[in-house]
């Protein structure tokens, strides 16, 4: 029953995945604004949109890949999303079904619909109530799974009919999966070493400090035949927010190592812990061969976005007292409550761009008065001073 307190309490503070509102520990209350105000949508790319009832209630997390050839560079951005006719008893989360955009610029994007849904078929698997997205590889494999080809490689997360508590919501306890796929749209479930199809799942020994949940995967290519995955979940005996890793030879089957990112002090940044997070390796002389940006959260549950180094991808050390990137401060902003959910893509002439979870912070879970995915643009090494780029298009469109 521990594991089922700590999951009561963090919901009553702050979801999993989820966002508290400023106007709940003191700041002041935001006006209601126009998403076609120029000062107030900057950053923002796509938003909930009413044209497609799996995502006009909310967007969530997201995994953005560019692709160059020949004939120029084309962007696919996979997204969380939930509508508003999504099962009121599942856990109230910004995940639901998968999503997938395309672009030819990563700026203005087109919608191509939902890709990955609950699981109907499989009635006993871990997913078959909501799933989000985590992250997509694009490998080669020898293996009897992919028969020797290039694939799409999805680790997501999801949760089932269960319900830790009698009066709890559906879908809490997650586990982590793998879905296939030749060209990023038609997904097959790959089913885990578990009974219910995850390739990872949280312990079943309450006592341990992801007992509670596994989500939001990302999958790192250490070297030759050895994968590390990383994920968070809510420890059960600190009740924070704790990035942890497992490690594999072939990206299917994972040992867990441990915690590898832990909330930092009373007061700090990221004292209710570490999120969501995305690492790259910038490959840029001088520096460690590993950056994460993580999704950290305060004491009274403010979002922002830390970073920290590491040069074996285990081993992670903070860096500076505040965040990298924090919630805008433009008046009626519909970032200014909280932002998260980092993904960090790599452009020319030494430029990155972050993609992330923005909300106005108006309420918690899926009640947001603004909610989307916005991102920002950077020069290497300032991995503080980033800066909103506009969409091109109307990101409700």
């Amino acid at each position: 029953m521990l594991a089922a307190a700590i999951i009561a309490a963090a919901c009553e503070a702050v979801r999993p995945g989820t966002f508290a509102s400023r106007s709940a520990v003191g700041a002041a209350p935001r006006a209601r604004v126009a998403l076609s105000s120029t000062a107030t949508r900057a950053g923002l790319v796509l938003a909930p949109s009413s044209a497609s009832s799996f995502e006009d209630k909310i967007l969530g997390g997201m995994c953005v890949r560019r692709f160059l050839s020949d004939d120029g560079e084309k962007w696919y951005m996979w997204y969380s999303a939930r509508g508003a006719d999504f099962d009121p008893e599942v856990v109230s989360l910004s995940t639901g079904r998968i999503g997938l955009a395309t672009s030819s610029d990563g700026v203005s994007w087109n919608r191509e619909g939902a890709v990955l849904t609950e699981n109907k078929d499989e009635w006993f698997f871990f997913d078959t109530t909501h799933v989000g997205i985590g992250d997509v590889q694009v490998m080669s494999s020898q293996s009897e799974k992919t028969g020797g080809v290039g694939m799409y490689w999805c680790y997501y997360f999801g949760g089932d009919a269960t319900r830790k508590r009698d009066d709890g919501p559906k879908g809490e306890s997650m586990s982590i999966g793998l879905a296939m796929s030749s060209d990023g749209i038609h997904w097959g479930r790959v089913e885990g070493e578990h009974p219910n199809g995850a390739i990872l799942i949280p312990d079943e020994n309450e006592a341990q400090f992801d007992s509670a949940f596994v989500g939001w995967p990302q999958v790192v290519i250490h070297a030759e035949l050895d994968y590390i995955l990383y994920y968070h979940t809510i420890d059960v005996k600190s009740g924070k927010y704790v990035v942890a890793a497992a490690r594999g030879k072939d990206a299917v089957q994972f040992s867990k190592v441990g915690p590898v990112l832990e909330a930092g002090p009373p007061g700090s940044f990221d004292a209710r812990g570490a999120g969501a997070r995305h690492i790259i390796e910038p490959r840029i002389e001088g520096s460690p061969r590993y950056l994460m940006f993580y999704e950290a959260i305060d004491d009274e549950g403010t979002h922002s976005i830390g970073l920290a180094t590491s040069k074996d991808g285990l081993q992670w050390d903070k860096v500076g007292d505040g965040p990298a990137f924090a919630p805008s401060t433009e008046f009626g902003a519909w970032d200014g409550g909280a932002v998260g959910r980092p993904n960090v893509v790599k452009l020319d002439n030494g430029k990155y761009r972050l993609y992330y979870y923005g909300q106005s912070g108006k309420g918690v879970g899926i009640s947001q008065e603004w909610s989307g995915i916005g991102m920002a643009e950077c020069t290497s090494p300032n991995w503080s001073s980033w800066q909103r780029i506009e969409s091109t298009h109307d990101p409700r469109a």
